[in-house]
């Protein structure tokens, strides 16, 4: 089973899977919880990479390894080229919107993997911290390439229960405060695009009341579980 939360930034995506988890697990269901941006896919590699390069550069405080005054300096020069290098790489790939088009095929075939083994081989519900209609919406353009959008969105796998965290751009915004409310507008056009295009989608409230949100979500997971 695949448990989807999509949503802005602020929608409260985390605080729902932690509850629903938690539920979950007290009925005697094995869950795995995975996140979009930081475990799958090409992005998630890169991030890792650069944690890799890094941490070889530093020691178990965190500290650049003592190899001398000048030495530390060669190694903060590196570390600062090697950080400007992988950022520039970073936003290449995150705001290039052709070429997250063409890479979200290569992580969709990713995913399939993942999928297999949780599912299948492990037997657990995998539940999904964004998924790809959220990357969706990250290449979506204001009026052109949603006949591409439309087809990358037929090929995706459709989630036993995909959700849609609905919230007003204001509330996600006081909650978080990560975005702009006008980058938020912008981005809620786009899942409003997009969710119509999802088979079985279901849209929730995601307001003050965080417990009646819990709750729809745990009774539409076990009624989609029982099917």
């Amino acid at each position: 089973m695949l448990i989807t939360l999509s949503g802005l930034d602020g929608a409260g995506k985390s605080t729902q899977i932690e509850l629903l988890k938690r539920s979950l697990e007290q009925r005697n269901k094995r869950v795995a919880v995975l996140h979009m941006d930081h475990q799958i896919g090409l992005y998630a590699y890169l991030q890792l990479m650069r944690g890799l390069i890094f941490s070889s550069t530093r020691g178990a405080d965190g500290q650049p390894t003592k190899k001398g005054e000048s030495s530390n300096r060669v190694e903060r020069h590196k570390d600062s080229w090697l950080r400007a290098a992988i950022s520039r790489g970073k936003y290449t790939v995150l705001w290039n919107k052709p070429l997250r088009r063409g890479v979200y095929l290569v992580d969709l075939a990713i995913f399939l993997f993942y999928r297999l083994y949780i599912e299948k081989l492990k037997k657990q519900i995998l539940i999904m911290d964004r998924y790809f209609y959220d990357r969706l919406v990250d290449v979506a353009g204001a009026q052109r390439g949603w006949s591409y959008i439309r087809f990358l969105a037929l090929l995706t796998p459709t989630p036993t229960l995909p959700v849609y965290l609905d919230i007003t751009p204001e509330e996600a915004y006081a909650r978080k405060r990560e975005f702009s409310v006008a980058y938020l507008r912008c981005r809620q056009t786009s899942y409003q695009k997009v969710f119509p295009l999802v088979r079985s989608s279901v849209v929730l409230a995601s307001g003050e009341d965080i417990d009646a949100t819990a709750r729809t979500l745990e009774k539409l997971a076990i009624e989609r579980t029982s099917v």
